[in-house]
């Protein structure tokens, strides 16, 4: 028979399950709702069936100013735990679990200003991944990580971006618009945006 004490320390031995989630934004108020929505409903940072369809501008309004509202209130604020993080995984990130083929799917919401976001510890069944998001003006790079658990296979696309000249994994080039890969260790894709776009 396993003791507790021995449980606990196997589970040491693996940080990445023991970590909480993590959003990195260039909104503070929006990272703080996140980490505090986390520590409420911490199996919420997952990838779920259906996403966020039509997620756009007003839908992303809403999410900072619901952000600014806890960072004022604080948790007196009237946030659902589950539906803000929601918003940000399957909203922002355009993270779901039923795409074709039995594939997960991450399309970032990319916001104008913003150069950088990540999201670190998203649960996708049995996996863990982060993902960052680097945007530059020609191109747009997505870097994953797996950080816990099986490969899983993987569709990587962009929402609100014009048209894509050329996609790249690992430097390798793919055509269309999404690149469709098996994730396991480290990824990179570079979405290059059409001139003029």
């Amino acid at each position: 028979m396993v003791e507790r004490g021995e449980l606990d320390r196997g589970r040491a031995e693996l940080p990445g399950l023991t970590r909480s989630p993590l959003l990195d934004t260039p909104d503070p108020a929006l990272n703080r709702a996140f980490a505090w929505a986390v520590r409420r409903d911490p199996a919420g940072v997952r990838a779920d069936p259906g996403g966020e369809p039509g997620w756009g501008e007003d839908d992303f309004d809403e999410l900072l100013e619901a952000a600014e509202w806890f960072r004022r209130v604080g948790p007196a604020a009237d946030l659902s735990p589950a539906g803000f993080l929601r918003s940000v995984v399957a909203g922002l990130f355009g993270v779901r679990a039923d795409a074709a083929g039995g594939r997960f799917e991450i399309a970032p919401w990319v916001p104008e200003q913003w150069r950088t976001m990540a999201l670190r510890r998203l649960r996708c069944h049995r996996t863990l991944l982060d993902v960052e998001l680097r945007a530059r003006t020609e191109w747009l790079t997505l870097r994953f990580e797996l950080s816990f658990g099986p490969a899983i296979p993987l569709v990587a696309g962009l929402r609100n971006i014009g048209p894509v000249a050329q996609i790249t994994v690992d430097e390798e080039p793919l055509q269309g618009d999404r690149a469709i890969f098996t994730l396991h260790d480290e990824h990179e894709v570079t979405f290059f945006v059409q001139a003029g776009s």
